[in-house]
């Protein structure tokens, strides 16, 4: 799975599970009834991860604090995190449009 795509499938797990506005343009939600494998959660995890990354340590330092304790094989935890703090991540992606090269650069 290509690094950009786990960035996509964050916007639309936030768009088919929590979000109930539009917050991403063209993002559509997942069609009822499919679930997310968990191969899919592993790279909306690691996608998290980068994002989080990003946040502003003084202002999202809860968010920060809390993604501390979310473990990659613990969808539930995963969700709920998402759940608390989705506003704040869709502000971190709406700030940073280009994605894939910025993810693509920190993989390297």
């Amino acid at each position: 799975m290509s690094a950009p795509k786990n960035i996509y499938l964050l916007k639309e797990y936030i768009k088919t599970l929590i979000a109930t506005e539009i917050v991403f343009p063209g993002i559509l939600p997942r069609q009822w009834g499919t679930a997310f494998s968990q191969s899919e959660l592993n790279a909306i995890y690691f996608g998290l991860k980068f994002v989080v990354k990003k946040a502003h340590p003084l202002r999202d330092i809860n968010m920060i604090s809390a993604f501390e304790w979310v473990e990659e094989s613990e969808p539930l935890g995963l969700h709920w995190f998402l759940s608390d703090y989705w506003r704040e991540l869709v502000s971190i992606l709406r700030l940073y449009p280009d994605w894939a090269d910025s993810y693509l650069t920190s993989m390297n």
